[in-house]
């Protein structure tokens, strides 16, 4: 069962099998036409032989019979049943002359006067003196020595055949093994480390075969998708840019406005002379502190775009709040309620830019279609948990349902519900490809049955080993 279970999903089982099963056809169509033609032979031979022997009898015994001496006739008997193809003699001649002589399966001679058993061949010849019918010569022969034979010529079949199953077994499986499966398995390798590292990986296979076309062009498609991952990826950084200007300057207008504020009533207090040190003083302290604002804001929109070069060790919860540095003042701008109910997760070694970009990219999808829909009480709701193995982040709102039709495309390449101006269709793509490529986790959408959508991120917790493999 466990064989024919391999069978179907390997190739070389299958292969192996079928082999297996060609060649037993044909060792057996050999032993059969074999087996007949040995069968054929050693009939014949023992037909021969009996003809001979009855003749070389039939020519010992004439002087035993003109004489009638029994006894003679015995001893020409008791030479010829010493053979084994013969099981039994009977001698007639004149005068009540009756020689008997049987050999027994345990190998002794019995004398007694009629043969009543079996035989394989039964030979009768006249015992004739100057051309006078003087007496009669019968021999039964059995098959013990044709058996012998055919046992012997089975045992060399099978033998034979074995070692035909053998070779026509390991000679091609070999072949096969070197040619095909083991380059295959190469490329079936790459492939699998591919889809993990990010398509890296190359087949090094070089041969003028179709195997190294194979893998030349599988190597060729690597480095196209590679190619346009990064093109994709690259256009979703600038797409991420402009949206990132966007938040920037709901970040800034508050304190360029209170700077702008702070500026106006220190010059007020200049040209109405009424001004002393410690107006001054605080006025300069109040723009020094939005100045202060202004710097971290573009430290936080630095580190979204500086590229994750290993993994960290981080607490989920504060990688979710620190979107909100980035975006927080856009969601307070459209009036959106974010609720948040995490659980403690002990720290994590993950790409810790990554996942803040994917949340971005989510929250920020979901506050463009809470603000588009005009959603009455907008609410974005955070959740975040874990278990031994995993950790599970929900990022739910309560606007209108997704359609199933374009829930089914929603996280393909260039696929967008917005107009040309605001999408690109790339947010969501390389936010599924990040966590299930450089996370090994998933990412999934689906509709509340309350109203809403929810968006479930998925990743495996990962060890400090496991960054050094």
């Amino acid at each position: 069962m466990i064989i024919l279970e391999q069978c179907k999903t390997d190739l070389k089982y299958r292969f192996i099998l079928m082999l297996m099963l060609g060649s037993m056809i044909i060792s057996l169509s050999f032993f059969a036409y074999n087996y007949t033609q040995n069968r054929a032979y050693l009939e014949e031979k023992t037909n021969n032989n009996a003809d001979s022997v009855i003749q070389r009898m039939a020519q010992n015994l004439v002087v035993p019979l003109w004489e009638v001496d029994d006894t003679w006739a015995g001893v020409v008997a008791d030479t010829e049943i010493v053979s084994d193809e013969i099981k039994a003699i009977t001698i007639t001649g004149e005068g009540d002359l009756n020689v008997f002589r049987e050999r027994t399966e345990e190998g002794s001679i019995q004398t007694q006067k009629a043969y009543s058993g079996t035989y394989f061949i039964k030979r009768t010849a006249p015992i004739l003196h100057d051309g006078q019918i003087i007496g009669e010569v019968t021999v039964f022969f059995s098959d013990r020595t044709l058996k012998k034979e055919l046992a012997r010529e089975l045992i060399s079949n099978i033998s034979l055949a074995v070692l035909i199953i053998l070779f026509l077994l390991i000679a091609p499986v070999a072949i096969l093994d070197h040619l095909i499966l083991h380059p295959l398995q190469k490329i079936l390798t790459v492939v699998k480390n591919s889809d993990k590292d990010n398509y890296v990986n190359r087949v090094e296979i070089s041969r003028p075969d179709q195997i190294g076309s194979l893998a030349h062009e599988f190597n060729n498609m690597m480095d196209n998708i590679k190619s346009k991952e990064k093109m994709i990826l690259s256009q979703s950084r600038h797409a991420a840019m402009g949206e990132m200007i966007s938040m920037i300057a709901h970040q800034w207008r508050q304190p360029i406005t209170a700077i702008a504020m702070g500026a106006n009533n220190l010059l007020f207090d200049v040209l109405s002379k009424e001004t002393d040190p410690e107006t001054v003083q605080h006025h300069c302290e109040k723009i020094i502190d939005q100045t202060i604002h202004l710097s971290k804001t573009i430290d936080d929109f630095k580190n979204f775009f500086s590229p994750d070069k290993s993994r960290e060790l981080v607490d989920i919860n504060e990688t979710i709040d620190e979107c909100f540095a980035v975006i927080g003042k856009s969601i307070e701008h459209n009036n959106i309620t974010v609720e948040k109910n995490y659980e403690d997760i002990e720290k994590v070694w993950i790409f810790s830019r990554e996942l803040l970009q994917v949340m971005i990219n989510i929250i920020n999808n979901a506050k463009e279609a809470l603000v588009e829909f005009n959603v009455p009480d907008p609410t974005i709701s955070l959740k975040s948990s874990a278990d031994n193995y995993r950790v599970y982040i929900s990022i739910c709102n309560n606007g209108y349902p997704i359609e199933e039709d374009v829930l089914l495309k929603i996280f393909e390449p260039y696929f967008t519900t917005k107009d040309e101006k605001n999408g690109t269709g790339l947010g969501l793509y390389m936010s599924k490809i990040i966590i299930e490529k450089h996370f090994e986790g998933s990412l999934s959408v689906r509709n509340l049955e309350t109203g809403g959508v929810c968006f479930d991120i998925s990743f495996p917790k990962h060890t400090p080993r496991s960054i050094n493999e």
